[in-house]
């Protein structure tokens, strides 16, 4: 577990060592195929995949004190809004809630970007629950994947405060 995880379950009021959130470059492109790599070995990848990701959409990622990428997200733009690829999270920093923060980001990312909807393609229904829990909602996609959506941004949001 790196040293930015492993502060994180330190007791309160206690000095721990930063994490850094930020947006990837395509220069970052190799270093979150290999976090994509240790994360999903079971998913390889090409590695020019992970630079179609970022030059069609973007990506935050989540780097410990190092600079060593522990958690990250990334998107595409789709025909209502951003697909996103599910977050990835290296195995040693599950359970810490860094998805969920860069996922709350994203979120945040879209309503000032105005995009009206997040969607991610889950391949089963292990994932169902955690997004669900993030407000997504889960339907049957092509029989074989499930497909999360959430309205984030868009029109309706200012149609609705005047209700």
């Amino acid at each position: 577990m790196s040293r930015a995880a492993t502060a994180l379950l330190a007791p309160a009021g206690r000095a721990y060592d930063a994490t850094k959130l930020r947006w990837a470059t395509t220069l970052d492109s190799q270093r979150l195929g290999i976090l994509f790599a240790q994360a999903r070995p079971e998913e390889p990848e090409a590695d020019s995949c992970m630079l179609e990701w970022l030059q069609s959409g973007g990506a935050l990622m989540l780097e410990d004190e190092e600079g060593v990428p522990l958690c990250a997200v990334r998107w595409r733009e789709a025909d209502e809004g951003w697909l996103l690829d599910r977050v990835c999270t290296l195995p040693q920093a599950h359970r810490l809630g860094f998805g969920r923060w860069l996922m709350t980001k994203v979120e945040a990312l879209a309503i000032r970007y105005n995009i009206p909807s997040l969607s991610v393609v889950l391949p089963d229904d292990q994932l169902a629950g955690y997004y669900r829990r993030l407000g997504y909602t889960v339907e049957d996609g092509d029989g074989e994947r499930l497909t999360a959506h959430k309205r984030v941004g868009g029109i309706w949001q200012l149609k609705a405060q005047k209700l």
